[in-house]
């Protein structure tokens, strides 16, 4: 889990969902803002995971994947897809990197 300096509030949520950009990866669509400090959040639907302890855990494996690369400036939130349940950490992890580096 990422410090709570770092993660997406609820107010920041709804901006970032009205009027922020969007990328797409093989496991997530990313939506995104510039703005001064990195905060980054992880959405896992039900439609994806029904027993929540599936979508925790993808939740978590999103967040320590997160923390092995240097964050930028944006506010961001990373929306799993469909295909995501029967992935592999290492796939979540370069799937992160990709879209982080069209970020740049």
């Amino acid at each position: 889990m990422l410090k709570k300096k770092k993660r997406v509030t609820k107010e920041l949520f709804q901006t970032v969902i009205k009027s922020g950009s969007t990328l797409s990866g093989h496991f997530f669509i990313f939506r995104f803002l510039k703005q001064k400090s990195p905060q980054y959040a992880f959405v896992v639907s039900k439609k994806i995971a029904k027993r929540a302890v599936v979508r925790n855990k993808l939740r978590r494996q999103g967040y320590n994947a997160l923390k092995s690369f240097p964050l930028k400036d944006y506010a961001g939130i990373f929306f799993f897809k469909k295909q995501t349940e029967s992935t592999t950490f290492n796939e979540i992890k370069d799937d992160i990197e990709s879209i982080l580096n069209k970020l740049r």
